[in-house]
């Protein structure tokens, strides 16, 4: 029965098992997604193709998203023809992702076992499979690339075109595939140079043809490269914006991108990337793991074709942005390593040495080890069945909040939404005991408003009074910093509109109406929202607030216990 099994798992047929995986899959990503509530990355995607014209999707909106337009085109005709908000952008998605999860079964190396469970790795089924963003297309576009790595000398067209799907549809994507052309050229010059014609590299096809790829990605990265005044977060001045201050941390997530991209948690939402410099055991699992895997690649011939590519991505996500969910790019590109091994050599070779320290241990502690190889596999989907339960166990909370709008018809009153802000200097000075927001000092980015552009999602309008006041017709929002002159400004316009009816969420409403009462304010509702990755789950709520005078009118409402706006 053992052999029988082993010979099962490591066999590379394909066959019932393929399919019977795929059609798994799809029913899981789509009982998932049926519960799935959009985020707002996932709206606010929708809102730019439901009200961005194809001139600001193309040449405007690029530079404040900081990705290519290419999922906002997808979505263009769906959103632009009034289809269903929630379904189309799951169908979109799944799509694609069933598509690259097809190519992973029927086109990869791997054996049957491995193969058959990949598939519901925790960035391949929950984080792209369920969430609906680019990276499904990604995803597709670098297990293509895997399968035409094996002939790209032969055939280098089909190669590229992958790489410049990868360019097309994310920044990471254009740095992978840049840093893939990098060790394609170091290969090519090699060959020439033992071969004593290096002249001939200027005859090349396949370095032409990368030309031609890198001038595609300069214009793509011409497209996305960032406004003068784009908001990146936490930078609370024109001087600040542009700015990046290394730390230990900062060092410290070079190695956490491919270690969480593996098996490990170390980085969640929430967390600063400071937070890892105060977390001693994560540096040493860290360089274990790094060490480890450069090991393995060096021994298959394959380290500077990762090391490359990932050091760019790295250190662009150590020192400049990067979040839990870009993660699974890591991922994707260490499924890709390990796919074009597999295809050259048969098998990941181990090195000598570990063979040998392998041969020496008794027959439990092989076994022991073997399960610890296992994890990396076995870990993830851990983390898929974790972050599906809670997503079909707890709610998000814009749907919800939808719902208590359109009950009590409130969209046809004054609706304030709360808009960014950032606390002066630093936080540790306001966490002294009996602190609370209204004790803060804030900068104020009034035209930042992700509630608005999650909650417009929900409605054939925008139903924010204060939200894009001088545009009320689009529906998205524009990560633009400001001066707190200009947002002083943009208050003015508002106060202009009167009062709201309606507040989304406990907020300083005294900077934007400095003679406003709070106490004519009740709360009425409460939602709370969940938003998993992984083994963990973000708990938050939010608090609608309404005017006294509309809560007595509609008197079916119950006044809840909450603190004030202030």
């Amino acid at each position: 029965m053992k052999e029988k099994f082993k010979s099962w798992a490591f066999s590379k047929e394909r066959g019932k098992c393929d399919v019977i995986t795929l059609i798994i899959y799809l029913l899981g990503v789509c009982t998932v997604s049926f519960f799935h509530e959009p985020w707002f990355d996932e709206a606010q995607a929708w809102a730019i193709a439901r009200s961005g014209s194809l001139k600001e999707i193309l040449f405007e909106i690029p530079h404040y998203e900081g990705h290519p337009p290419l999922w906002d085109l997808i979505l263009l005709p769906f959103a632009k023809l009034g289809a269903p908000y929630e379904l189309s952008l799951a169908i979109v998605n799944i799509f694609f992702m069933t598509l690259a999860v097809a190519v992973l079964l029927f086109k990869s190396p791997f054996p049957k076992l491995i193969r058959c469970l990949l598939p519901f790795n925790f960035f391949l089924f929950y984080q792209y499979g369920v969430i609906s963003r680019p990276y499904c297309i990604f995803v597709l576009a670098i297990f293509l690339a895997a399968v035409c790595y094996k002939n790209r000398n032969e055939h280098p067209v089909k190669y590229l075109l992958c790489l410049a799907l990868m360019c097309a549809v994310h920044s990471y994507g254009i740095m992978i595939a840049g840093g893939l052309c990098i060790v394609w050229l170091i290969e090519i010059f090699i060959e020439y140079k033992k071969s004593g014609k290096l002249a001939g590299i200027l005859k090349d096809r396949r370095c032409w043809l990368m030309f031609c790829l890198l001038v595609f990605a300069l214009l793509v990265m011409a497209a996305i490269v960032p406004d003068e005044n784009v908001f990146l977060g936490g930078k609370t001045t024109s001087e600040t914006e542009m700015s990046f201050p290394i730390g230990v941390g900062n060092i410290l997530f070079y190695f956490v991108m491919l270690s969480d991209a593996i098996f490990t948690s170390f980085y969640n939402y929430g967390m600063d990337i400071s937070d890892l410099a105060e977390q001693l055991p994560t540096i040493i699992v860290l360089i274990f793991v790094f060490t480890i895997f450069m090991v393995v690649l060096h021994k298959n011939r394959k380290l500077l074709t990762f090391i490359i590519p990932y050091s760019i991505v790295g250190v662009f996500g150590s020192i400049v942005y990067a979040s839990p969910h870009h993660i699974g790019v890591v991922t994707a590109f260490v499924i890709f390593t390990f796919w074009i091994i597999v295809e050259e050599n048969g098998s990941v070779q181990l090195p000598g040495r570990i063979l040998k320290l392998y041969d020496k241990l008794g027959g439990k502690l092989k076994f022991v080890i073997k399960a610890i190889a296992f994890l990396p596999v076995l870990i993830p989907i851990a983390w898929s069945g974790a972050s599906s339960y809670f997503d079909i166990r707890y709610p998000y909370w814009f749907d919800e909040a939808a719902d208590f709008i359109k009950e009590y018809h409130l969209d046809d009153y004054k609706i304030m939404g709360m808009w960014q802000q950032l606390i002066k200097g630093d936080p540790e000075d306001y966490t002294y005991f009996g602190s609370d927001e209204s004790d803060y000092e804030w900068y104020d980015y009034p035209e930042i408003q992700g509630v608005s552009v999650s909650l417009d999602s929900y409605f054939d309008k925008n139903i924010f009074y204060n939200f894009n006041i001088d545009d009320p017709n689009k529906v998205f929002l524009y990560y633009r910093a400001n001066t707190q002159e200009q947002a002083e400004e943009t208050f003015t316009k508002w106060q202009e509109q009167g009062e709201p009816d309606i507040v989304i969420n406990r907020c300083e409403i005294t900077k934007a109406y400095p003679n406003i009462d709070v106490d004519d304010y009740v709360a009425v509702k409460r939602v709370y929202f969940y938003k998993p990755y992984k083994f963990t789950t973000n708990q938050q709520y939010i608090t609608i607030y309404m005017k006294k005078e509309l809560f007595n009118e509609i008197g079916t409402l119950e006044e809840l216990t909450a603190q004030k706006l202030y």
